[in-house]
């Protein structure tokens, strides 16, 4: 999720609402540098799709840890004129203890006509949000199970658990007054528009079938797998082949017209409305460029597909496999200033696909792993671009630091009431570049290429962070960790 802070004057010019980005100059030494003949591996043995779901300590109304879902199979159907959604969710998961029923989180907005539990018609509870399945009896740990959910209705956005500006519509899924819909949803908001066990430690696979009247498109998380014409409507099927969080799952739908490109045989996608194919596809199209800077420093990519969606907002959100890019940043500027902020912004949301996607915080108080290393790649471009100078920008993130700080509490133990403030992006930015001055350049690229190579589609903590950076670097770095998470005010 991009963090935008207000006139950056000392860094790039005058230029306002940015992605706060890192410091820290320079490119990764040839020894840390991709090799396009290693494929990466993941560590993990497990079926792809299985999780050890977890209860979020921060908020525990959302997601359920005794169920782990496998599969979503979502049919969708958009009608931009009745402004309704029409669903069909088929779901396969595993339960992770002994259950006697299957909660997962969905919005009273929309209504459920028809369940099934291994194709026997089932009688769920819907009150509030959540969706609460009685079984016919009680199911053993490791049984799998598929529930098909059937529904309709027009989907309503929820409060973010923030007072970001850039957040005030609400996350989920948005209508707007065109008929179009997109979706940003970070920590929780899936839940708008299908069924769903919406936390991050719950990663599953995902199939995506949304029809559409002629004229409109879709895009959603994955890769566009078919494109197909039923009647006076259109079916665009997309398939996420690698496991993805429910926080980065989108979907938008609206009168797009699609580019295509390619970097290192990846297939790319920019779905852009006429009204945003200016700087904003302009910048898009330096995604290739912008994926081989990232991969020559943190090794291959780690999805089959990339791209980007240009929607109706101010923000930007990580979404996997398929960037959501809110079309109103930098919309005020002059357009070579506002496509040189739209590209920032872009690099900071594709570094996440390898830190934050591919390797996922396990609950939400790890969201600093997202947004430190996210934030810092971001600063590592700017450098290399000679966009920004080293010393400047350090010292502007330390009085960003001092006041969020202040502002939302330590990155650590952060105030759930302000989720994603600027606190959890500097100041593990911050950490992130100490680190990187002990070290060395040539160990601290190792380590962060083999962190996210060696922990592909994995959930990890501060434990397992400390730990592995202890071990690969082969020095005890667990103090610069401490004192940049936990300190109430800006470590020195």
């Amino acid at each position: 999720m991009a963090r935008r802070i207000g006139r950056r004057t000392s860094l790039s010019g005058a230029v306002a609402v940015a992605v706060v980005a890192a410091t820290l100059v320079g490119c990764a030494p040839e020894s840390a540098r991709w090799n396009p003949g290693q494929s990466a591996r993941p560590t993990s043995e497990a079926a792809p799709g299985h999780s050890t779901p977890v209860k979020d300590p921060l908020y525990p109304d959302y997601g359920n840890p005794k169920i782990d879902v496998l599969r979503y199979d979502l049919k969708l159907s958009w009608s931009p004129r009745e402004r309704e959604l029409a669903g069909e969710a088929t779901i396969r998961l595993r339960a992770v203890e002994r259950i006697d029923e299957v909660a997962l989180d969905f919005s009273d907005a929309l209504t459920v006509s028809e369940t099934t539990v291994d194709g026997q018609a089932a009688n769920p509870e819907q009150e509030g949000r959540d969706l609460v399945t009685p079984l016919a009896e009680p199911v053993e740990a490791d049984t799998e199970l598929t529930l098909v959910v059937t529904y309709a209705g027009t989907p309503e956005p929820v409060p973010m658990p923030s007072n970001r500006g850039d957040f005030s519509e609400g996350i989920g899924l948005r209508v707007e007054s065109d008929g179009a819909i997109w979706t940003m949803q970070e920590p929780y908001g899936a839940f708008t528009w299908y069924p769903v066990n919406d936390h991050p430690s719950d990663e599953a696979l995902y199939d995506f079938a949304v029809t559409v009247p002629k004229g409109w498109s879709a895009a959603a998380s994955g890769e566009l797998v078919g494109e197909r014409r039923d009647g006076d409507h259109t079916v665009f099927t997309w398939r996420a082949a690698e496991p993805v969080g429910s926080y980065v799952t989108t979907l938008a739908v609206a009168r797009f017209a699609k580019h295509t490109d390619e970097v290192d045989g990846i297939p790319l996608t920019y779905w852009v409305p006429d009204e945003y194919d200016g700087y904003q596809l302009a910048a898009m199209r330096r995604s290739p460029e912008i994926l081989r800077w990232l991969s020559e420093r943190f090794g291959d990519y780690p999805f089959s597909s990339a791209g980007a969606v240009a929607v109706d907002s101010a923000s930007a959100m990580e979404t996997q496999g398929m960037i959501t890019m809110g079309g109103r940043i930098a919309q005020n500027l002059p357009s070579d200033e506002a496509q040189q902020i739209f590209t920032e912004v872009l690099v900071h949301e594709y570094a996440h696909q390898w830190f934050g996607d591919a390797v996922s915080p396990k609950d939400w108080r790890g969201v600093w792993l997202n947004e430190g290393f996210a934030t810092y790649v971001t600063g590592l471009w700017l450098m290399d671009k000679g966009l920004v100078d080293e010393t400047d920008y350090v010292r502007a993130l330390r009085d960003r630091d001092k006041q969020s700080r202040a502002e939302a509490g330590p990155p650590g133990d952060y105030n759930r009431r302000m989720f994603a403030a600027s606190n959890v992006y500097v100041g593990p930015a911050l950490m992130l570049h100490e680190i990187r001055e002990e070290v060395g350049d040539k160990a601290f690229f190792a380590m962060a290429r083999d962190w996210v190579q060696d922990n592909l589609h994995t959930h990890q903590d501060r434990e397992s962070f400390t730990t592995f950076v202890n071990r690969h670097t082969g020095r005890d770095l667990t103090p610069i960790v401490n004192k940049w998470l936990d300190s109430k005010t800006t470590p020195r």
